[in-house]
């Protein structure tokens, strides 16, 4: 029994320390979204300093007294001081992990650098914060994956907005060091248009440097903003007409009246396919990603609703429609998750019927503390069956179901 107890609480411990590492992870992944997201903001602090002044650091961003002691001839440097907006505005769209604004912020820390290292050499404390950021961004893409079309649209027309202001001020800005010289904005914006599309006629042409550098930076910067918003805004709406096309409309399964089924074992499959068979509503729950889901539905053989999370956690069992379920049905492979399952559910809806299978015999006492509906071992189940059928026993419907939802009752009730 000392060694049941041992076997029974390791489980406990087992299941509790995989809960608090999973909150862990959520709370760290959440975490370094925001410091890549300072980070960036902060080079484009970096690059508004010279407007405040002669301040060799950060704080004297801070220490400002009267509009007289800024600097705003420097504002009159159109390209610097517009990349170190765009810079701050695009921190905001990493915070949402926006590929899209991964994808502008490395293009621009990599114009900053550039600019930095040939118009402001002093600024070492910017060189090294600007390829500490853009490490840490290059470092941390796959987390920056979501690619909505709305948030993808809205983020690709600011893009757009803010880099065809930041070329045509800056085509004016270096007006003389361009052959012809470029005069005015209508002239300033053709020349935008042309250069962020990479067509080139050369009509207008970068003479100097710092021009040329300019130019260069419209272009990348262009070509990112374009194929960017191209994959981002139509991408996803490319996808979804081809899946509309090839696997017809799927509309989202009406969360009501239906049995929800957590884990993807043998016994949670089967479970599945019986309900379906008889036109009953299933929604499973599993920690599985969703790139495994159509191994699910092969497994199942019908289309049903499934859901990537924690079984535990509140807000993926609301979303599961916990309470408007007819039932909650806790079948994974692990008995200390299928009573925290239960716990979880019962704690957020007390009226909910639950389920709780049982996969080791010895752990049944003590999950039938949980005081689950139904709780149930098919393995022992099975035992019995084959124990009555090898003594002869008569079986009729009656004794199978009490069978079934008493298996293993008194087998290892404590003395």
């Amino acid at each position: 029994m000392n060694r049941f107890y041992t076997f029974y609480w390791w489980n406990v411990a087992l299941s509790i320390s995989s809960l608090l590492w999973q909150k862990w992870r959520t709370f760290w992944l959440t975490l370094r979204h925001s410091i890549v997201a300072l980070a960036v903001f902060i080079n484009g602090l970096i690059i508004l300093e010279s407007v405040w002044g002669k301040s060799s650091n950060l704080l004297g961003l801070f220490h400002i007294h009267n509009f007289s002691s800024i600097n705003w001839a420097n504002i009159a440097n159109g390209p610097w001081f517009l990349l170190g907006i765009f810079l701050m505005l695009n921190a905001f769209g990493l915070l949402f992990r926006a590929r899209i604004a991964w994808a502008v912020s490395i293009i621009l820390l990599l114009i900053s650098l550039v600019f930095t290292w040939h118009f402001f050499p002093e600024l070492t404390h910017s060189l090294i914060w600007s390829v500490a950021t853009l490490i840490s961004l290059l470092l941390l893409g796959k987390d920056f994956d979501r690619s909505s079309a709305t948030a993808g649209g809205i983020f690709a027309f600011i893009s757009f907005t803010v880099l065809l202001f930041y070329s045509s001020y800056g085509a004016l800005y270096f007006g003389q060091d361009f052959k012809p010289a470029i005069t005015n904005l209508t002239t300033s914006f053709y020349f935008s248009i042309v250069t962020m599309t990479t067509v080139g006629y050369g009509d207008i042409v970068p003479i100097t440097e710092p021009a040329r550098l300019f130019t260069v930076s419209v272009i990348i910067a262009g070509i990112t903003v374009f194929a960017t918003s191209l994959t981002t805004v139509f991408g996803p709406l490319i996808k979804g007409g081809l899946n509309r096309l090839v696997k017809g409309n799927q509309q989202q399964m009406n969360r009501k009246d239906h049995y929800i089924v957590c884990g993807t074992s043998v016994l949670a499959i089967a479970t599945t396919n019986q309900l379906l068979v008889r036109g009953l509503n299933v929604t499973i729950l599993t920690v599985e990603p969703e790139e495994n889901f159509p191994k699910i539905q092969q497994r199942i053989g019908n289309k049903v609703d499934i859901m990537s999370g924690d079984c535990t956690d509140d807000s993926v069992l609301k979303l599961a429609g916990i309470e408007h379920s007819r039932a909650l049905l806790a079948l994974t492979d692990d008995d200390a998750d299928n009573a925290f399952i239960v716990l979880s559910a019962r704690d957020l809806f007390p009226e909910v019927k639950t389920v709780l299978a049982v996969n080791d015999a010895k752990n049944m006492n003590k999950v039938k503390q949980v005081k689950a509906d139904v709780v149930l071992s098919p393995l022992l189940f099975g035992s019995e069956i084959l124990a009555s059928v090898m003594s002869g026993e008569p079986l009729d419907n009656d004794r199978l179901i009490s069978m079934l939802l008493n298996s293993g009752h008194g087998l290892f009730d404590e003395k």
